[in-house]
Order: structure tokens, then C-alpha cells, then sequence
């Protein structure tokens, strides 16, 4: 699976379920600026612990300024 699959997954999930919607609400709350080194240490650091691939990929994703205003969108945030 890509990481642009896994980020919808994740997106879905966060429709979902707290657990992950809140820590995604405050992640995409950030400027721009803010959210892009957050997720570059959320990833750094994911992956460095052994966390999935497929899940860092997706949190990856969400540096896209665009990706981000777009998944702002659809979890209504």
C-alpha cells in the first residue's frame, strides 16, 4: 500500500475515532511552518522507534500545505 492510501486510511480513521482525530486536529491547527517541522520530528522520530513505514509515510504527507488544508477540510477542522 502507498502512502497516499495509508494517509486516507488515516483520514478515515480520524472520522472515527478520538485517539486519532485529536492528535491530528492539533497537528493541522499549526501554521504551516509549524506543522512541516512537526512532522518531520514526528516521522524522524517514528521511525527511528520502528513505528510502521506505512503509517510515517502518511503522516508525511500531511507537510503538503495543500494535503493538510485538504484533510482540514474533510475532518471538518
Amino acid at each position: 500500500m502507498c502512502g497516499s492510501e495509508q494517509l486516507v486510511l488515516l483520514i478515515r480513521a480520524a472520522r472515527d475515532d478520538a485517539s486519532v482525530r485529536e492528535p491530528l486536529r492539533r497537528l493541522l491547527a499549526m501554521d504551516d511552518v509549524a506543522r512541516v517541522a512537526a512532522i518531520e520530528r514526528w516521522v524522524r522520530d517514528g521511525v527511528a522507534a520502528g513505528a510502521p513505514v506505512d503509517l510515517m509515510a502518511a503522516i508525511a504527507w500531511l507537510a503538503d500545505d495543500d494535503v493538510a488544508h485538504q484533510a482540514k477540510d474533510v475532518l471538518g477542522l
